[in-house]
């Protein structure tokens, strides 16, 4: 039979410990300036590669000229970044056992699929932007041509906030799939 004295009390949970939460907070407010780093490259280059496959609309150009536009512009890129920040901050830690996962999995891994999940969803942003592009105008019956959109800077700028909320979803939902 067991005395009082041989009866070790249970240990508080790890998450209790200051200095875990205080670890695990560092490292999620690294991940999410890094994840908003790199997203903010990425739309940038989205961009790009939209005004590229949209040869009728001049988006850039456009929106610069015009002060509205470019509220808009911004408004919608704000939207994209808050989308990533938000999926980076909530999306689990892959470091240690404190968090859930075990200590066997290399954060390195897990790492290198965020990213190929996170290029694939950006690809799939723009091919969607590509088919909408060419292909809205060619279908009956509503033959819209999304050129005439170039023929006011507010209207490219909304047309730009949209891609960009879009491109932000995706992103969101890249960042937030489970990989483990």
């Amino acid at each position: 039979m067991l005395s009082l004295a041989e009866i070790v009390p249970p240990q508080p949970p790890p998450w209790l410990d200051p200095t875990v939460y205080l670890t695990n907070l560092g490292w999620v407010l690294l991940r999410t300036f890094v994840t908003f780093l790199l997203i903010f490259f990425i739309g940038i280059g989205s961009l790009r590669v939209l005004d590229y496959i949209t040869p009728g609309i001049s988006e850039i150009s456009k929106v610069r000229s015009n002060p509205i536009a470019v509220a808009l512009f911004a408004a919608g890129f704000f939207v994209y970044l808050s989308f990533a920040v938000i999926a980076s901050m909530i999306s689990p830690l892959p470091i240690g056992t404190t968090t859930g996962l075990v200590s066997g999995v290399n954060p390195l891994v897990l790492l290198t699929y965020k990213l190929i999940t996170l290029f694939f969803g950006v690809l799939i942003s723009l091919l969607f932007a590509f088919i909408y592009y060419r292909i809205l105008a060619k279908i009956e019956p509503y033959g819209i041509d999304l050129d005439d959109v170039d023929k006011e800077p507010i209207a490219v700028g909304i047309y730009l906030m949209g891609y960009l909320i879009f491109l932000g979803a995706i992103v969101y939902v890249a960042l937030l799939l489970p990989v483990v």
